[in-house]
């Protein structure tokens, strides 16, 4: 199957923003890639390393899974904890797991509590991340007006994403107990917009004002990652549209049956 990647440099040329997209096979070759080594908002997808350090502690013996956490100060935005004042406390598993499925920022900035931020830079320079940085605690407004922004690049986002396909995240157990819980994110508007149901995609989005971003494990007859961030669009659509392209086309790649390019993307777009 001929794959039109060339459709992405067109979504490109025709945004109104920025964007930086990378696409790597399970043996880490790259199929496609436009700007993947600059930096970007992170927003929400740098939840993907807090979640690996939780895991890979848990796996080294450095923490419990099963330990119970406060759940604290309350926090808006996504999430659900802030709706539900009645609970007091949770597992470290189950704020791994709502920081990521639905996105929850009370829980993200109780296990970066936990975990501290030093500790997750140095997992993260471990795993090969030189500008992917998670500089501040989400809705850190004071730190984020003096410049701490969280970064990534899609290269480096990949090659975490990597790793848990190929089973290094300390080992294949806990590699893959971090994909079941990616697996279960909620938001379906972006690399999975066009993919069929029952597609399996493990993966975390991230969106600020002006922000959309997705970085994911697409499979198919085999293993694909994904990885594309948004910044700039003062209009969002386009931004999810091409996110959508991405996943399509990466879906195709994974060997799915993808067919031509979806209906909001004619040939020679």
């Amino acid at each position: 199957m001929t794959i039109d990647w060339a459709a992405l440099d067109r979504g490109v040329a025709a945004l109104d923003g920025t964007a930086g997209l990378i696409v790597l096979d399970a043996e880490g070759r790259t199929l496609y890639e436009h700007e993947s080594d600059a930096t970007f908002p992170a927003a929400s997808v740098i939840k993907i390393p807090i979640l690996m350090t939780v895991y890979a502690d848990a796996a080294e013996g450095r923490l419990s899974l099963d330990e119970r956490v406060s759940v604290g100060q309350h926090l808006p935005g996504t999430g659900v904890l802030g709706r539900v004042n009645g609970v007091t406390d949770l597992t470290i598993r189950d704020h791994a797991t709502l920081m990521t499925i639905v996105s929850d920022n009370t829980s993200t900035n109780r296990l970066m509590e936990r975990l501290g931020t030093e500790r997750i830079a140095e997992r993260m320079r471990e795993w090969g991340c030189i500008r992917t940085e998670l500089r501040r605690k989400m809705f850190d407004f004071e730190a984020a007006n003096r410049g701490f922004d969280n970064v990534a690049t899609p290269r480096e986002l990949a090659a975490l994403l990597l790793r848990l396909v190929r089973g290094e995240l300390v080992d294949r157990a806990t590699s893959g107990a971090v994909l079941a819980v990616l697996e279960g994110t909620q938001d379906d508007a972006l690399i999975r917009r066009y993919l069929p149901a029952r597609t399996r995609v493990a993966h975390k989005t991230g969106s600020l004002e002006k922000v959309r971003n997705d970085a994911a494990v697409i499979w198919a007859e085999r293993p694909v990652i994904a990885v594309g961030l948004v910044n700039g669009v003062p209009d969002i659509r386009p931004a999810r549209s091409l996110l959508g392209l991405l996943g399509w086309l990466a879906y195709a790649a994974a060997g799915g049956q993808a067919r031509g390019l979806p209906s909001e993307w004619p040939e020679g777009r």
